[in-house]
């Protein structure tokens, strides 16, 4: 996958903290990674929204074809 190269300013002390726990050379991979979690959990939650609706949607349906499934398997004298 193709990078990006960016500049960015964070403080001071998130930095720190991150090249204590990542070295002085992991800060990319740490902000790859805050940021991958970061879009899974918000397009989770975007989709989320989307799931429930569709399964609303769904259940609605199904209601609705049980009323015609009843008036159509019926016998009729015609």
């Amino acid at each position: 996958m193709p990078n990006t190269r960016l500049n960015i300013t964070l403080p001071t002390p998130i930095v720190d903290d991150i090249k204590s726990l990542y070295g002085p050379r992991g800060i990319s991979q740490f902000l790859e990674e805050a940021a991958r979690e970061k879009l899974a959990e918000l397009k989770k939650k975007a989709f989320k929204g989307l799931i429930e609706g569709y399964q609303a949607t769904a259940e609605e349906t199904v209601e609705v074809l049980k009323k015609f499934e009843s008036a159509v398997t019926e016998k009729r004298d015609v």
